[in-house]
């Protein structure tokens, strides 16, 4: 199988973590006072049956994709409130119905997200 032509360098990847570390992760630190996630692990297991579910509820649906959200869970007894991530279906929208400099896709409504997955612990940079 051929590689995507949308992979990056295990460098590249280092990069874009330790950036994040520097203009976002030390701040959330500073402000929160605990470290918080910044990966969170799903199998393919788990992504394999996500994607197949969404393609057999989007048959109908031009462009099927699915975005990356950052979310967080609420602060319990049990928790600080840690980061997480979600994957939400998308769609492509109408021509015409969005502008030049928007997004040509639009959130599925119809499928629900997927998230659970595990954060990886201790955070760290990649």
């Amino acid at each position: 199988m051929e590689k995507p032509s949308k992979c990056i360098t295990r460098e590249k990847a280092t990069e874009l973590s330790e950036t994040w570390w520097i203009t976002r992760g030390k701040a959330i630190e500073k402000e929160l006072k605990f470290k918080d996630i910044c990966a969170v692990n799903f199998s393919i297991e788990e992504l394999e049956a996500y994607i197949a579910y969404v393609k057999e509820n989007s048959k109908d649906v031009k462009a099927p994709g699915i975005s990356i959200w950052m979310g967080t869970y609420a602060k319990n007894e049990n928790s600080p409130g840690y980061s997480t991530v979600f994957l939400s279906p998308t769609k492509k929208k109408a021509p015409g119905t969005y502008t030049e400099d928007e997004n040509d896709f639009e959130e599925n409504e119809e499928i629900d997200p997927l998230n659970h997955g595990q954060g990886v612990w201790p955070p760290g940079i990649y």
